[in-house]
C-alpha cells in the first residue's frame, strides 16, 4: 500500500527546505551590500508577493477539488484549462523541474569544492585553479552527490522525506547561526565584520533597472513552494495539507529572509563585494568570511553555515527529484503524451507505486545540466518556465472566479484581484528574466497546447473557457437591451426548420443555414423527426419529435428565447404537409425575415448566386444575405460568383437602371456582376430558367401580392396563389424566396 503523508512531513518541509537555499547564504549578502537594506526590503516583499497570491490561488482550485491527484501544479492547472493548455503547462514544468535537479547540485557543489579540493589534492585536476579546472571540479562533485541523491530517490518518497525532516532541523540551525552572528566578535582580513549600524543604501545608486535586476537575482529563492505542492498525489489530505503547508512554508520562510536581510545590511559592505563584473557585483562568499576554520567561536558558526547551505541546496535537489517524477507520471497517467512514453507513469519494481522510470529520465536531464557547461542561460530559461507555470496558477483561479461557473465552489476566501495581481506580475517577472527568452518559452507552450489539442484532445477545448465565454456572452447581451440596432447593423439571428419534404434533407438546410450565419450573426437548427444518429450538421442542432407538424411549426415559431438577441429570421425549406401560407402569415405579423428553401436536395455547393431584383425591400436583403456567403466562402477556401439580374422594359430604363445597380454594389462594397434584361417577353418562368437554369442558388422574393388599404399597402398570400406558384419552380435549381421583414440599408447615409 502506498505511504500518505501529512501536512508537515509532505508540505512544509520540501517547500520550506526549497525556498531557504543559495539566495539566502551566498547570494543575499552580496546584493544587500550591492543596493542597500531599504532596496532589498522591497525586492523581498515584492517577490514574496508573488508566492502569496499563487499560494492564494492554489488554495482556490485545491479546495474546490475531492480528488487533486499527483501533478502538483500542473494537476491544478488542467482541472481548469483543460487538457491541451494544462498539458503544455505540465510539459514545461516537469522540464524546469528536472532541469533543476542539475542546480540544486551545481550549487551543493559551490561551497564544497573548497573544502574537497585540499582533501583531494593527489588528483592532479584539484590542484589546478584555472577556471575551466574548477569548473570540472565543481562537476565532478555535484555528480558524486548527484549519485547519492539519485539512489536516496530511488528507495521512494518515504525514505527522502525522513531524511529531509533531519536536514529541516540542520537548516534551522544554520539559520539561526545567521541571526546569532552579530553577537559574536566576528573579523575577516583584519576587519570587524559588523559595522555600527545598518546599510540603508548600497555601494551603488538605486535605479529602476537596478532594482529589476536585483529582484531577478532573488527571485528564484521564492520558486521553491512548487516542491511541496508537487507532492499532492502522496497526501492524505491534499485539499488541507497543501494550504496549511504552503502558507506556513511561505510564512516562515519569508520571517526568515525579512530578519536575515536586517542582520546582513549590518555587515561591512566593503567585505561582502570582491568586484563588479559589468553590471553584476561579484561576491566574497559568507562561507569565507565566517568560515569553519576559524576559531572558536565564528568557527562554530561557519560549520553551522556551511553545513546549512549543503543540506539546503542538497534538500533542494532531493525535492524537486521526487516532484519532477511525479509531475511526468501524472502527464502519463492523463494521456498527454504520447502512447509510446506512458510507461513513464509505472514503476519497474513488481508491485511498486513509485515513479521510477520517471526518476531515471529525470536524472538523466539533471545530469546533462551539471554537463553543460556554462548553465546561466539554462537557470535563466528554468526561472521563466516556473514563472510561466505560477502564472498560469494564479491565471486558472482568476478564470474560474470571474467566469462564476456554479461549480466553483472553493472553501477558500481568496479574491479574483489577487490572482490577477499573480498572473500580471509573473508576466512582468519574464520580461524583467529576458523578453527574447520569455516570448520563445511562450511559443514553445503555444506549440505544444496545439500538438495535444490535435492528437490528445479531438481539437476540444475544455475546462473553464466555456464558462468565460458564456458568461462574458451573457453580460454583453444584456448591454445589447441597451443599445438599438440600426437597419445598417443588421446581421442573421436565424432559426432553421428542417422538416419532411423533397427528399428530407436537413444535412442541406444546415448548408445553407451556415453560409447565411457566416459568423456574423447567430443560427440555431431544429430537425423535425427522430435523430438516426447524434448529428449536429456543424451547427447548434434540435431534433424534435412531432405528430402534428403545423403545431409543431406553429411552437417552434412562437417559442421564447432564453437571451435578449430574438430570431429576426426564419429558414424553412418547403413541406409539402405544412399550412406554408398560415406560418408565413404569422410570421410577417411578427416582423420577422422569411427564406423558404425549394429543391432542397438539389443543393450541392455554392459556387454561383443569381439574384432576381424587383425591388429594394427584398432585395437589399438578398444583396446582404449574397455578401455574408461571399465572404463566409473565403474561409472555406472557395469563390462565390454574385449576379444580379434585372427585369426592365423599354430601352430608356436600360442604362438607368444598369448604373442605379452598380452604384449600389459599389456603394456597397459587394463584388458582382449586373445583368439587365431588356424586354424579356413570355412567361417569367422560362426566362429564369434561360438565365439561372445552370446557377447553384437563386434567390427571389417569396410569391404573394399586396392589398392597399386605407394608410398601408399589406402584403397577403393566397394558400391556392401561394401553392401554384411554388409548384412551378420543380425543374430549376435550389431557389431562396426571401420576404424581408424590415429596409436594409446596404450603404451608410
Amino acid at each position: 500500500m502506498k505511504v500518505k503523508f501529512g501536512t508537515f512531513k509532505g508540505v512544509f518541509v520540501p517547500s520550506t527546505e526549497a525556498i531557504l537555499g543559495t539566495v539566502l547564504f551566498l547570494i543575499m549578502p552580496v546584493l544587500i551590500a550591492d543596493v542597500g537594506l531599504w532596496a532589498m526590503l522591497g525586492v523581498i516583499i515584492l517577490a514574496h508577493t508573488v508566492t502569496f497570491a499563487t499560494s492564494f490561488s492554489m488554495a482556490d482550485c485545491a479546495t474546490n477539488l475531492n480528488d487533486i491527484g499527483p501533478g502538483g501544479m500542473y494537476a491544478l492547472s488542467r482541472r481548469s484549462l483543460g487538457k491541451a493548455l494544462g498539458g503544455s503547462i505540465g510539459i514545461q514544468l516537469y522540464l524546469a523541474q528536472a532541469a533543476s535537479i542539475g542546480f540544486y547540485c551545481i550549487g551543493f557543489a559551490e561551497p564544497l569544492r573548497a573544502i574537497a579540493a585540499p582533501l583531494l589534492h593527489f588528483i592532479p585536476l584539484f590542484t589546478e585553479t584555472d577556471p575551466a579546472s574548477i569548473l570540472m571540479q565543481k562537476q565532478i562533485i555535484a555528480s558524486s552527490f548527484f549519485m547519492v541523491f539519485f539512489t536516496i530517490v530511488m528507495f521512494g518518497a518515504d525514505f527522502t522525506l525522513k531524511i529531509q525532516t533531519l536536514i529541516l532541523f540542520v537548516l534551522g540551525a544554520s539559520v539561526l547561526a545567521i541571526i546569532i552572528s552579530p553577537f559574536f566578535n566576528i573579523t575577516y582580513e583584519g576587519e570587524p565584520l559588523y559595522s555600527s549600524g545598518l546599510n540603508f543604501t548600497g555601494e551603488r545608486a538605486l535605479t529602476l533597472s537596478l532594482f529589476f535586476f536585483t529582484f531577478a537575482q532573488y527571485f528564484p529563492a521564492v520558486t521553491g513552494i512548487d516542491a511541496g505542492i508537487g507532492m499532492s498525489g502522496d497526501l492524505k489530505d491534499p485539499r488541507k495539507s497543501l494550504v496549511k503547508g504552503t502558507f506556513w512554508a511561505i510564512g516562515i520562510t519569508f520571517t526568515v529572509y525579512i530578519l536575515a536581510a536586517v542582520i546582513f545590511s549590518a555587515m561591512d559592505r566593503s567585505l561582502l563585494i570582491e568586484r563588479y563584473d559589468g553590471n553584476t557585483a561579484i561576491a566574497v562568499l559568507l562561507t569565507d568570511i565566517i568560515n569553519y576554520k576559524d576559531a572558536f567561536p565564528s568557527g562554530v558558526l561557519g560549520i553551522m553555515l556551511i553545513l546549512g547551505i549543503l543540506f539546503a541546496t542538497g534538500s533542494s535537489a532531493l525535492s524537486v527529484f521526487m516532484t519532477a517524477p511525479r509531475t511526468l507520471q501524472s502527464l502519463s497517467i492523463n494521456d498527454v503524451l504520447p502512447k509510446k512514453l506512458n510507461f513513464f507513469g509505472n514503476d519497474f519494481i513488481k508491485g511498486g507505486t513509485e515513479p521510477r522510470f520517471a526518476v531515471l529520465l529525470s536524472g538523466v536531464i539533471g545530469l546533462s545540466i551539471i554537463w553543460a557547461g556554462n548553465i546561466n542561460t539554462a537557470s535563466m530559461i528554468v526561472g521563466i518556465l516556473f514563472l510561466l507555470v505560477y502564472g498560469w496558477v494564479n491565471g486558472s483561479a482568476f478564470l474560474e472566479r470571474i467566469s462564476e461557473n456554479p461549480g466553483f465552489r472553493p472553501t477558500s476566501k481568496s479574491h479574483w484581484l489577487v490572482s490577477l495581481y499573480g498572473f500580471l506580475i509573473c508576466i512582468a517577472a519574464i520580461l524583467l528574466f529576458d523578453p527574447v527568452i520569455g516570448v520563445a518559452i511562450l511559443l514553445s507552450q503555444y506549440f505544444i497546447f496545439r500538438m495535444i489539442l490535435k492528437y490528445k484532445a479531438q481539437n476540444k477545448i475544455e475546462g473553464v473557457w466555456w464558462g468565460i465565454i458564456f458568461s462574458l456572452s451573457v453580460r454583453w447581451m444584456k448591454m445589447l437591451q441597451n443599445v438599438v440596432q440600426g437597419s445598417k447593423n443588421w446581421r442573421p439571428v436565424l432559426t432553421a426548420i428542417a422538416g419532411p419534404g423533397e427528399n428530407s434533407t436537413p444535412e442541406k438546410v444546415a448548408f445553407i443555414a451556415s453560409f447565411i450565419e457566416g459568423h456574423k450573426g447567430l443560427v440555431h437548427l431544429n430537425v423535425l423527426g427522430k435523430p438516426e444518429k447524434f448529428e449536429t450538421y456543424g451547427i447548434p442542432t434540435e431534433f424534435i419529435e412531432y405528430n402534428d407538424i403545423n403545431e409543431t411549426v406553429s411552437a417552434l415559431l412562437t417559442t421564447s428565447h432564453p437571451t435578449v438577441l430574438k430570431t429576426n429570421t426564419v429558414l424553412m425549406n418547403y413541406m409539402k404537409k405544412l399550412d406554408s401560407v398560415k406560418m408565413i402569415s404569422k410570421l410577417i405579423k411578427r416582423s420577422k425575415n422569411i427564406l423558404l428553401l425549394k429543391n432542397t436536395s438539389k443543393l450541392r455547393k455554392i459556387n454561383t448566386i443569381d439574384i432576381w431584383w424587383r425591388g429594394e425591400m427584398n432585395g437589399n436583403l438578398m444583396v446582404l444575405l449574397a455578401y455574408i456567403i461571399k465572404e463566409y466562402s473565403k474561409v472555406k477556401e472557395a469563390e462565390i460568383g454574385v449576379r444580379v439580374i434585372r427585369m426592365v422594359e423599354g430601352s430608356e430604363q436600360l442604362e438607368e437602371n444598369r448604373e442605379e445597380m452598380e452604384t449600389l454594389l459599389k456603394n456597397g462594397r459587394i463584388d458582382g456582376e449586373v445583368v439587365i434584361l431588356e424586354n424579356e417577353k413570355g412567361d417569367f418562368h422560362e426566362t429564369l430558367k434561360k438565365y439561372s437554369g445552370s446557377s447553384d442558388l437563386i434567390m427571389m422574393g417569396l410569391p404573394g401580392q399586396f392589398e392597399e388599404t386605407d394608410s398601408k399597402k399589406i402584403f397577403s398570400l393566397s394558400e391556392y396563389f401561394f401553392d401554384k406558384q411554388i409548384s412551378k419552380y420543380e425543374d430549376l435549381p435550389t431557389i431562396l424566396f426571401v420576404k424581408s421583414a424590415q429596409q436594409i440599408e446596404l450603404t451608410e447615409q
